[in-house]
């Protein structure tokens, strides 16, 4: 479908803004003159902005439709890929990750309402999965290619392409997407008492909480590490060039990116959900006291740890359809929305956070345990998770139906 392909598109470009940092750490630190403290502030600020714009960009996506908001949100995007190539210092090159992070909460929240609005409802997960492999393509893009492309152009350069790219694909959003499928006579519907309402509910609702924490295990320090640290940490410890370094980075999202998929169906097909939620729990707290404590080589010992990480923020896709099957369904995209709000406000914190123990003199592997303590919160979490046997709550009328039956 040629609209979903082109919106696809928009979200991978958006991959590639998030996870490029870690790749361009050390060219960005010698053309800006920003220490590791100053690059996570500078990286996180996409993390922050896209957390914060989530709530928002679902609101402007149910009142405006797919289209236009995806297509103005990949016009914010190239133009904050345009502000960082041009920046000649921290502070304004800050507006770079500003901008991309609040285009690429719109571009989010859009392709998963067209998916709900395009696809079948039993088809969902399966294109949800497919949509996520396809944007972590963009982060793998961000690795290695990249690394490969900053050997022979400046950074610079690099963002200056993904800008022009973001323009070209949103002037094809604005051409060939369409909101909904003709003769379609079905519309989102909003809570009762508006979205405010629907808000306070889903803050409130008690699943939300262990599935948040969890997904913050996994994927909140995931996010962070290779969106800028996973590639400093073996160019400073372990002496591998940047291109080199840039591998075990793509390996790790090339694992996340067919794990969504992978643990989407197997899931679903099992029929379960919470084995999978503390299975992939306990491989990222295996992984991070791994990379932290474990005397690993740089070799298949340092991959493979990197790609347990990755397998480990795959977690995601269960977390993502354990909460909408537990919260009533008229406040599913509300608590999605806070879901994916806090693992992201979490990775924002986390980057800053991470250099600074770096910073301090206190070195890596205290970073690294950093990630520990986080993982280990997580998994604990897991225990007060609910099953959901990948049923949704029933509705009223199917409690009046068993009723009358």
């Amino acid at each position: 479908m040629t609209g979903w392909t082109v919106l696809a598109g928009c979200f991978l470009l958006g991959f590639f803004h998030r996870f490029a940092p870690a790749t361009s750490a050390e060219a960005l630190s010698a053309d800006l003159g920003a220490g590791g403290a100053a690059l996570g502030a500078l990286a996180a600020w996409h993390f922050w902005m896209y957390t914060v714009a989530q709530i928002p960009a679902g609101m402007l996506v149910d009142r405006y439709g797919t289209r236009w908001c995806v297509a103005v949100g990949s016009l914010v995007t190239a133009t904050g890929s345009f502000a960082l190539a041009s920046a000649q210092s921290v502070v304004v090159a800050s507006v770079g990750p500003v901008l991309t992070g609040v285009g690429l909460s719109v571009v989010f929240v859009g392709i998963m309402k067209f998916n709900a609005a395009w696809f079948r409802p039993e088809s969902y997960g399966l294109v949800t999965g497919v949509t996520m492999l396809l944007a972590t393509c963009g982060a793998i893009i961000a690795g290695s290619p990249t690394a490969w492309l900053l050997e022979r152009y400046s950074w610079r350069e690099v963002f200056a392409v993904a800008a022009v790219a973001g323009v070209v694909l949103s002037l094809a959003v604005a051409v060939v997407v369409r909101n909904r499928p003709p003769h379609s006579l079905v519309e989102a519907g909003v809570p009762s008492g508006g979205a405010r309402a629907g808000l306070h509910t889903a803050l409130r609702r008690r699943e939300l909480w262990p599935l948040l924490l969890a997904t913050v295990g996994t994927n909140s320090t995931f996010y962070a590490f290779a969106g800028l640290w996973g590639v400093p940490l073996l160019t400073e410890t372990r002496n591998l060039s940047n291109t080199a370094a840039a591998v075990y980075t793509t390996a790790a999202l090339a694992v996340y990116g067919v794990g969504c998929l992978a643990i989407g169906v197997w899931s679903d097909r099992v029929g379960r959900r919470k084995p999978f939620l503390l299975a992939t729990s306990g491989m990222a707290v295996a992984g991070w006291v791994g990379l932290a404590v474990l005397p690993w080589d740089s070799g298949w010992q340092g991959i493979g740890l990197y790609a347990l990480v990755g397998a480990a923020a795959s977690q995601v896709t269960v977390s993502f359809a354990a909460l909408k099957e537990s919260v009533p369904a008229h406040i599913a995209a509300t608590a999605l929305a806070v879901l994916n709000a806090g693992v992201f406000a979490a990775s924002a914190a986390l980057q800053p956070l991470f250099g600074l123990v770096v910073d301090s003199g206190s070195g890596w592997s205290w970073a690294l345990a950093l990630m520990v303590g986080i993982a280990v919160v997580g998994l604990v979490a897991v225990r007060y998770s609910r099953e959901t046997w990948c049923r949704p709550l029933p509705t009223a009328s199917d409690r009046e139906t068993a009723i009358s039956t």
